[in-house]
């Protein structure tokens, strides 16, 4: 690991990780996800200013750019856990096909159900073949 053993392999995997996602602010199919789901710009009921909204892939409903987040349909991690960085960063860095826009509300519902899935797959004993 190359930080001379200061931190551990979970401390310096975290630290990678903050730093790739932090990149992909600026990756281009991010914003043509965003650009796709923009609908009009109107009073933002909230403040009274006129604001971009932009449609939620999961329930219709149109949101402010405060409100929503770009989601990977097919998510980041595997089920199976971390396998590469190679794998990560394919997964991180995907074309705009891969990404959609969700209000807050429905990506923290499709992130916790994948966490269930998970934690599901994680539990459950591998079956072998007898021979």
């Amino acid at each position: 690991m190359p930080n001379n053993d200061n931190w551990t392999e979970g401390r310096f995997r975290a630290f990678v990780v903050s730093a790739l996602r932090g990149a992909t602010r600026r990756w281009p199919p991010k914003y043509n996800t965003l650009n796709a789901a923009k609908t009009e710009k109107r009073k933002n009921s909230k403040t009274g200013r006129m604001a971009q909204h932009y449609r939620c892939a999961g329930c219709g409903e149109e949101f402010v750019a405060t409100e929503i987040e770009v989601d990977h349909i097919i998510p980041i991690a595997s089920t199976d856990g971390f396998t590469t960085w190679d794998t990560f960063i394919e997964r991180l860095f995907c074309d705009s096909d891969n990404l959609q826009v969700l209000c807050k509300a429905c990506h923290k519902e499709k992130t916790k159900r994948e966490n269930l899935e998970s934690k599901n797959l994680a539990t459950k004993p591998k079956r072998t073949r007898k021979t």
